[in-house]
């Protein structure tokens, strides 16, 4: 493990090494324009590692702003680099044809890097407004079974919260209110409810706004990696002060209707089997719900007689490319698919770990409208 840290760490380094020397090529050769450009960039590209090793500990004004420079900065240095790189094949190739104008030339690192900062900065713009305006995704689903007196029910459903530095009581405030407007039945939490420590929820008493949250056959969640970074006892004992039903590797019939299994997260080593989860359903002719943070092994649900499984965790990449690599790193990386009977939604998450904007992709609420027979 410390090694992977390692790794990160130099491979984090370099790419800002890369960048840091596009940019000090580009600013007026003087003394104090470049040490104050140094300095500059050196406090924002390492204060996430500072706020991430000092979550625990340091002053929460300064952790909060630290944090936001830092996960913002992971956003623009992606694209900093994809487009330093981008631009330095133009220049490379520039020295062998020469179609470029000596205007230009002349001013190649000035030009690169004044106009991938707007590009940048007008992505941001977008990409933030997308993340702070979540979409409301509403599927019509049929399950081919008897809910108890229930022919319809409205289920919402979440994932990823990532309640913390960024997503404070305030801003989880609003997701709250649109929530309980959309009027749910029952509402369906995929994991992630805690982002890197708990800190400032129970500082700010986040389980208020958890527990406004309004369904009258009850709120249920699993448990995401996330709870086990911020530390697992922890995140339970917050969770614990919540209305919330947390499913961890357990089974809860609903209003004798329907069943939900809620797993534990697969980062843990020792999980109950979705076989033996099931077989703990006491009667598997009403309709069976799983709620599974990471989206892997599919056809085991569909095997296991599972009728709808939520999950969330792969936020769709986040910000474009990363969507194209979610694609082919699972079956469903976002969206809806039918295996058979089984139903399977994978949200790209109501907010976001790191860097708040939605490039490519975009934050949501789902309605599931089911229907039984």
């Amino acid at each position: 493990m410390k090694s992977f840290f390692v790794i990160v760490f130099l491979v984090y380094s370099l790419i800002n090494a890369y960048i840091f020397l596009r940019g000090f090529q580009a600013i007026p050769s003087g003394f104090i324009p470049r040490l104050t450009y140094s300095i500059l960039f050196i406090l924002i590209a390492f204060s996430f590692i500072v706020a991430m090793i000092g979550r625990n500990t340091l002053p929460l004004g300064l952790l909060k702003v630290m944090y936001a420079v830092g996960t913002t900065w992971l956003a623009c240095m992606m694209y900093f680099l994809l487009f330093f790189l981008f631009t330095d094949i133009i220049g490379l190739l520039n020295k062998w044809l020469h179609f470029l104008p000596e205007n230009i030339t002349s001013h190649f690192r000035q030009i690169q890097v004044v106009l991938t900062s707007i590009v940048i900065v007008v992505m941001l713009i977008f990409g933030y407004y997308k993340f702070t305006h979540p979409s409301v995704n509403e599927l019509d689903i049929k399950i081919d079974k008897k809910a108890g007196d229930k022919k319809k029910l409205r289920v919402v459903a979440i994932s990823d919260i990532h309640l913390g530095l960024l997503i404070d009581k305030k801003r989880f405030s609003w997701y709250v209110n649109r929530i309980n407007s959309l009027k749910p039945d029952v509402i369906l939490i995929a994991g992630d409810i805690v982002d890197n420590s708990v800190r400032l929820l129970n500082i700010e008493h986040l389980e208020e706004e958890l527990n406004r949250l309004q369904a009258p056959l009850g709120i249920y969640s699993c448990l995401g990696n996330h709870e086990y970074i911020s530390g697992i006892d922890e995140s339970l004992e917050f969770l614990n002060k919540t209305k919330i039903k947390l499913l961890k590797d357990s089974v809860v019939n609903v209003d004798n209707s329907f069943w939900i299994i809620g797993r534990d997260d697969r980062s843990v080593t020792k999980r109950k089997s979705l076989k033996n989860l099931v077989a703990e359903v006491g009667d598997k002719t009403q309709p069976i719900f799983l709620l599974d943070h990471q989206p892997y092994y599919l056809d085991d649900a569909k095997i296991n007689g599972v009728d709808l499984q939520f999950s969330g965790h792969t936020h769709n990449g986040q910000l474009w490319p990363g969507n194209l690599f979610v694609k082919r790193m699972y079956e469903v990386g976002h969206g809806y698919k039918q295996k058979d009977n089984l139903h399977v939604y994978v949200s790209s998450g109501l907010t976001l770990w790191g860097p708040l904007f939605r490039i490519g992709t975009e934050s949501e609420i789902t309605v599931f409208n089911v229907k039984f027979k």
